[in-house]
C-alpha cells in the first residue's frame, strides 16, 4: 500500500469555511496521470494540486492541477494555495516558483511588520490575451438565464493560459440573479474556444463581483478563479484607458455560493497594455490526512 501525505485549506479568504477549498498532495512522487485524475474525483474540489521535484533545481517544485474531470495548466487558487501549504508546514521557504503547465509562476510571500502572512501573490506566467469573437449578446445572456437588457456589453474571451469568457453585466443584482441554462449553455459555446463563462458586475472602478461557470470540467460554480481574475486584467485594464502605471482591484467572488472570497489583482502597464499582472490572495489550513492506494 502506498500513502500520500495531504493538506486541505480555504484559498482568498481568510477564515475556514470561506474562499475556494484544495486538496494538496505534498510529495505526489509515483502516481500517474490517471491515479491523480481518480484522487482529484474523489476529493471532488474545484481542484486539486500534487507537488513533485522540480525539474530546475533553481525552482520550489513542479505543480500539477487537475478538476475533477481534467487537468489544468495553470490556476490561480491552486497556485495560491499550493503555496501557503508549502510555506505554513515548513516544505518550502521564502518566495516560490512553481513549474506549472504554462511555464514557471513564481509566488511572493507577503508578510506584515511583526512577520505574520498577509498574502501569497503569484505573477502570471503569461500576459492577458484576447481570444475570438464570442456569441451574439442576446445569447450569452440566455445562457446565464437573464434579458439581454441585463448585459452591460458585448462579451469577450481573456486568457492568461486558461480561456475564460468574460460577460459585464449591468448591476450586481442581475450578478446575484444569474442562474447557468445547462441547454443553452451546450448550444451557445458547443464549437466556440471555451465552455468557462465569467459573468462580472462593476461595485466601483476598483472592485468588481464575479462568478464562475465550468460544468464541463466538473465545477458547477466556482467560488474563487484566480486564473480567470488573472485573464481578467486584461478587459480592466483595456477599460481603464490608462497609458502606464499600475492598477489595482479587487475580485469579489463565491457570495452566491455560501463561499465569500476576495482576491486582489495588479497589473503593470506600458502603452495601454499590461506587462505584468499579478494575482493574490489569503488561506487558512483546514484538516491534513493521508491517502491510502
Amino acid at each position: 500500500m502506498r500513502e500520500y501525505r495531504y493538506f486541505t485549506c480555504d484559498v482568498f479568504t481568510d477564515r475556514v469555511f470561506g474562499g475556494n477549498p484544495l486538496a494538496v498532495l505534498v510529495d505526489a512522487q509515483g502516481l500517474v496521470d490517471t491515479e491523480m485524475q481518480a484522487i482529484a474525483r474523489e476529493f471532488n474540489f474545484s481542484e486539486t494540486t500534487f507537488v513533485t521535484p522540480a525539474a530546475n533545481p533553481r525552482h520550489t517544485a513542479c505543480v500539477r492541477i487537475f478538476t475533477p474531470g481534467g487537468e489544468l495548466p495553470f490556476a490561480g487558487h491552486p497556485t495560491v494555495g499550493t503555496a501557503f501549504v508549502l510555506a505554513s508546514t515548513g516544505i518550502a521557504d521564502g518566495d516560490l516558483v512553481f513549474e506549472e503547465g504554462v511555464g514557471p509562476v513564481p509566488v511572493r510571500i507577503e508578510r506584515a511588520a511583526d512577520g505574520h502572512v498577509v498574502r501569497y501573490t503569484l505573477t502570471a506566467a503569461r500576459l492577458p490575451e484576447r481570444g475570438p469573437t464570442p456569441p451574439e449578446p442576446a445569447a450569452l445572456a440566455a445562457v446565464l438565464g437573464l434579458a439581454e437588457a441585463d448585459l452591460a456589453g458585448p462579451g469577450t474571451c481573456w486568457s492568461c493560459g486558461v480561456d475564460f469568457l468574460v460577460i459585464p453585466l449591468a448591476s450586481t443584482d442581475a450578478l446575484s440573479k444569474a442562474r447557468l441554462d445547462l441547454a443553452r449553455w451546450r448550444s451557445a459555446l458547443d464549437h466556440y474556444v471555451t465552455q468557462k463563462v465569467y459573468p462580472i458586475a462593476r461595485v466601483d472602478d476598483s472592485t468588481w463581483r464575479a462568478r464562475m461557470f465550468a460544468p464541463g470540467v466538473g465545477v458547477a460554480e466556482d467560488p474563487a478563479t484566480g486564473s480567470a481574475a488573472a485573464a481578467l486584467a486584461g478587459w480592466l485594464a483595456r477599460r481603464s484607458g490608462l497609458s502606464s502605471g499600475t492598477l489595482n482591484w479587487e475580485i469579489r467572488q463565491g457570495e452566491e455560493v455560501g463561499r465569500p472570497s476576495r482576491i486582489f489583482v495588479a497589473a503593470d502597464l506600458e502603452r495601454g497594455a499590461p506587462t505584468a499582472v499579478r494575482v493574490g490572495g489569503a488561506a487558512v489550513m483546514v484538516c491534513e490526512g493521508v491517502f491510502r492506494l
